[in-house]
């Protein structure tokens, strides 16, 4: 059984570090016991650094919630490139900053090491069904040698161009996640201000030309079902649309709706913390309008 290496098990590494258990051996690794706990009752191996883990496999997984942690994961004193070996992968799934990831691929690749961005898009949802998105930077060898373990993750594999172009379409996406989100609020506070029932203005928008994964999924699942939690946390998108405001920033392109999207999220943060579940957004419009959108 080929051995694996996955560090991060948090919201989205676990469903996808899950989906590796059922074919390889794994070798995990998180700063939270009860993580750990779970996996080695399911037949995972645990180790005490990322450099074991390095040590004990060829290919490391990351799942992280920054750049700036990948590069201490990597880097620091108990570190991957302490014990990482020659023409071993590490694979980024992390929505992570391009340029910190192609300075992290130039480095590594002087060891002989493969560092390729790997991030995802669908949340835990498409990761337990197998079917979230995978957006693979790298070279197109490095893609093909990877992309059969890639495959045993989810069905919806992407080779998105050069080491960075994962996570630069990556955070262009949750931006633009981001927008539509807040649109949508918009209007279906207005609809429901109006004495439309949100149910029915959701289901009709989602079958119109203003679906969107708001209407899709944010809406039915979390806020209509009343959960009121979809385990994405403000910060985290904050974090993200923040990357692509700085791409855009860096290719001097002005992005107006991207910035009122993120000053939007900015209210919702001061409102409730940067802690918070997005899902927080919808009690935020309903503050402002006045109209209740939950059950």
């Amino acid at each position: 059984m080929e051995k694996i290496g996955f560090i991060g098990l948090g919201n989205m590494g676990r469903p996808l570090a899950e989906r590796l258990l059922k074919k390889y051996q794994l070798y995990v690794y998180d700063l939270e016991e009860e993580n750990l706990n779970f996996f080695v009752s399911h037949g995972a191996i645990k180790c005490l650094s990322p450099s074991e883990i390095a040590s004990n496999t060829d290919k490391v997984f990351l799942c992280l919630p920054t750049s700036s942690i990948v590069e201490k994961v990597i880097n620091g004193d108990k570190g991957i490139f302490k014990t990482a070996k020659q023409n071993s992968f590490i694979i980024d799934m992390t929505t992570g900053e391009p340029e910190i990831t192609r300075e992290l691929s130039k480095n590594l690749l002087l060891r002989d090491i493969n560092f390729i961005d790997a991030p995802v898009s669908g949340g835990p949802k498409g990761a337990r069904l197998g079917n979230i998105a995978i957006m693979i930077g790298g070279t197109e060898k490095q893609f093909s040698i990877i992309k059969p373990i890639m495959d045993d993750i989810s069905s919806n594999i992407f080779y998105a161009g050069e080491i960075g172009s994962g996570h630069a379409i990556k955070a262009g996406n949750n931006l633009l996640n981001l927008i539509c989100r807040m649109a949508t609020f918009e209007v279906i506070s207005m609809l429901v201000k109006d004495g439309v029932d949100p149910e029915k203005a959701v289901n009709i928008i989602q079958k119109s030309s203003g679906r969107n994964y708001a209407t899709e999924i944010t809406l039915p699942d979390n806020i209509l079902s009343g959960k009121m939690f979809q385990g994405f946390s403000t910060g985290l998108m904050k974090k993200d649309s923040g990357v692509a405001l700085q791409i855009a920033n860096s290719n001097t392109i002005d992005m107006p709706l991207g910035k009122l999207a993120q000053k939007l999220l900015n209210e919702t943060i001061e409102e409730f913390g940067i802690d918070a579940d997005m899902s927080k957004v919808a009690i935020s419009y309903e503050d402002k309008t006045g109209v209740k959108i939950r059950p």
